[in-house]
């Protein structure tokens, strides 16, 4: 595909794609961000496997008055998959989306109380 890619823009003068015009087709087996499935996530233990394995600690689960929440970094993931293998209940996956351009931090971080769990 990149000698492709190469002989074209030889050829024509134009070495990059269409994107964001057009977006790209990811080749399978691509990596891009973590997804954690809401309804199927059930934090239990202390803490879960998910987070002990999870190399850049992009996952973590934090407390406050009762209240347990699993908490996803996108910023800090870098799509390695060991959560994905982790996690009992197949809460978690990795998806081929890229594109985590954020205004802020915050809009990075996703979290999750798993249900069962009271409100504090």
């Amino acid at each position: 595909m990149q000698l492709t890619w190469l002989w074209r823009g030889l050829r024509t003068g134009v070495l990059t794609t269409r994107y964001p015009r057009r977006p790209e087709r990811m080749p399978d087996g691509w990596r891009g961000t973590a997804v954690l499935q809401r309804d199927q996530c059930v934090v239990e233990g202390a803490p879960p496997s998910c987070v002990t394995v999870c190399l850049p600690r992009a996952l973590s689960v934090e407390e406050t008055g009762g209240d347990r929440r699993l908490r996803l970094d996108h910023a800090a993931c870098i799509a390695c998959g060991l959560c994905v293998a982790a996690c009992p209940r197949g809460a978690l996956s990795i998806s081929n989306e890229f594109e985590l351009a954020a205004s802020s931090r915050a809009r990075l971080i996703s979290e999750h109380r798993p249900k069962g769990d009271r409100a504090a």
